[in-house]
């Protein structure tokens, strides 16, 4: 019974998430992933400068939190299509601007969701993007 009533409720949606397909790309190069969150900016950032999150609400994690769209030294990438539905899941591809070769995680922006820095990747640590020369 209680396996019937869980199979039965509709999923929710909840987070904005972002994975990249391409970790390892040139300058000039484009980084390809999926995503959500209608709009929202992204932004490459060195992983010395990379956000992390902290501990809140006991045993969880809460993402770090901006009134004002990153600046230096991160460095915008692109957003994503506007869309009826915040969180349709889209594809992108964002040329990588003239870095430094080096280490860096992917970053979003999330006004809606109270200025938000979003690390892209499955775990906490987001993933780790290489740009080449």
């Amino acid at each position: 019974m209680l396996a019937t009533a869980l199979v039965a409720v509709p999923a929710a949606y909840a987070d904005v998430y972002v994975v990249i397909a391409n970790t390892t790309v040139h300058r000039g190069g484009y980084l390809r992933g999926t995503g959500d969150g209608s709009g929202l900016p992204f932004y490459l950032v060195p992983v010395r400068h990379a956000p992390l999150g902290y501990r809140c609400h006991g045993n969880g994690f809460c993402a770090p939190r901006t009134k004002r769209p990153p600046r230096k030294p991160y460095v915008f990438l692109g957003r994503l299509r506007r869309t009826r539905d915040f969180y349709a899941k889209q594809h992108f591809r964002f040329r990588v601007p003239i870095v430094r070769p080096g280490r860096y995680k992917v970053v979003v922006w999330c006004r809606p969701c109270g200025g938000t820095l979003i690390l892209a990747g499955s775990t906490r640590f987001g993933q780790t993007v290489t740009v080449l020369r």
